[in-house]
């Protein structure tokens, strides 16, 4: 009887445990969606096709080299071009890097020579979520909360989304969702 006890306890807490770290990691947060003009960014960066889950090393690899080039970039994007729902996951496009600042824009034919591709993101209207980054879970609970609260706003009013954008806003430890209509 002590030992069932004892598991119970131990059970318990570690419930307790993973509840909590869930919610520090945002699992719990409500979203919200907000309908703002989003973008106006250039952009330098990789292109991928196939598993989403190659963006973190890809989006590593632009920062190495955009920082070897003397530009220290602060926000990294990650343009998703394709549903990984309804795309088979070798055929998913993206497009990882980071945002240039204007002080960089002089480098924007060196970093071309460098592999990378360099493209501007319009400014346009656009459902914005902002999504707080408090540890690397964080970038994966993320999509999980945004996508899913932006299928069910946009099929409630006929939006049609023509580019899916995340920011990973580093210095304000927050990714920020932006889907452009």
């Amino acid at each position: 009887m002590k030992i069932l006890k004892i598991i119970s306890i131990v059970i318990a807490i570690i419930v307790l445990i993973a509840i909590c770290f869930m919610w520090y990691i945002g699992f719990f947060t409500n979203v919200t969606i907000t309908e703002k003009d989003a973008g106006g960014y250039k952009v330098a960066g990789l292109e991928i096709t196939g598993s989403y889950s190659k963006v973190g090393p890809t989006a590593t690899d632009v920062d190495k080299k955009l920082r070897a080039m003397g530009i220290q970039c602060t926000k990294g994007f990650g343009i998703y071009y394709d549903n990984p729902q309804v795309t088979p996951e070798e055929k998913c496009r993206s497009f990882v890097g980071n945002i240039l600042e204007e002080k960089d824009y002089g480098k924007i034919e060196e970093l071309k020579t460098k592999g990378l591709k360099v493209d501007s993101v319009p400014l346009a209207k656009a459902l914005v979520i902002e999504f707080p980054i408090k540890n690397k879970f964080s970038y994966m609970v993320g999509p999980i909360k945004a996508y899913p609260a932006f299928t069910k706003y946009m099929n409630k009013k006929g939006i049609k989304s023509k580019l899916s954008l995340e920011v990973y806003d580093t210095p304000n430890k927050k990714t920020i969702f932006v889907m452009q209509y």
